[in-house]
């Protein structure tokens, strides 16, 4: 059997979708150059919304801030599952410590994507920091798709080409999507513009509102707060787009996965700890 031969049964395999055993897990990163352009936010809720439909989800926090780490202490039990990269031993009581502990951690995430999908994981979201340009970098690389939440305000605009900049030199597909909007402010419509030059613009837009700070005092989001209101209406549009992209169903099984768990991974061994 020759290996052209091989190629096209391998190929056709995969197109009759006879190989959908094999472990496969993607990867959604949220980055932006620019501070408060609302990565984490967006991290969190369509980590949650993709849950909720039916996917095994974990997330992996690469901000030093935490900020990400520390909504998912505040929630309740449910299954989606926080994974922490940093190698055992290393302190995080300064600012330079934890920058120290988030690359150190960003290191080994090329290293656990195949240990987490094999371990059933079908969707990581990572939350990664405004600056460190090594570790969205190494973020970046390991993305299937890269989202890129931008404020309609001149300074988030201008700070686009950095962020693209990387994400271009990694060869990944990137998707932007308006976050912190006003409703029917020419600025957002400017916005949608601007952006559509330097690439992809998600079609669902969020708009300002208090719900998705209030929502994340108790490790909640918008759509566990308010299922009908505004907001989780526009994080559910900006699901199905980010899942379409994806290639993903939007809605995967009618019960989500339930249980409540950390991972702590070094390399490519993991071990499960109670939260």
């Amino acid at each position: 059997m020759t290996n052209a031969w091989l190629d096209v049964l391998t190929a056709s395999l995969i197109d009759s979708k006879l190989l959908w055993n094999i472990a496969v897990m993607l990867v959604l990163v949220c980055a932006s150059r620019k501070g408060g352009g609302g990565k984490t936010v967006c991290a969190r809720h369509l980590a949650v919304i993709a849950l909720h439909n039916g996917y095994r989800v974990a997330i992996v926090d690469l901000d030093p801030m935490a900020g990400l780490t520390r909504w998912w202490r505040r929630r309740a039990e449910d299954a989606l599952e926080l994974v922490d990269l940093t190698p055992d031993g290393l302190a995080r009581d300064t600012a330079d410590q934890r920058l120290g502990a988030a690359l150190a951690a960003a290191d080994q995430l090329a290293g656990a994507i195949p240990s987490l999908a094999k371990a059933g994981h079908q969707l990581l979201i990572v939350d990664t920091p405004p600056a460190a340009d090594r570790i969205v970098a190494l973020a970046v690389a390991s993305a299937n798709l890269v989202l890129v939440p931008v404020r309609p305000s001149p300074d988030d605009l201008d700070a686009v080409g950095e962020t693209v900049d990387l994400v271009t030199a990694a060869k990944r597909p990137l998707i932007f999507v308006v976050n912190a909007a006003t409703r029917k402010a020419r600025l957002t419509s400017d916005a949608a513009i601007a952006l559509s030059q330097h690439g992809t613009v998600s079609p669902a837009v969020l708009h300002r509102a208090d719900a998705y700070a209030a929502s994340a005092l108790d490790g909640r989001t918008v759509a566990e707060t308010d299922p009908k209101g505004k907001p989780s209406e526009e994080v559910a549009a900006l699901w199905e787009y980010v899942a379409k992209r994806l290639g993903l169903q939007a809605c995967k099984l009618a019960n989500p996965p339930v249980g409540r768990r950390a991972s702590k991974i070094a390399g490519m061994k993991a071990a499960r700890m109670e939260a």
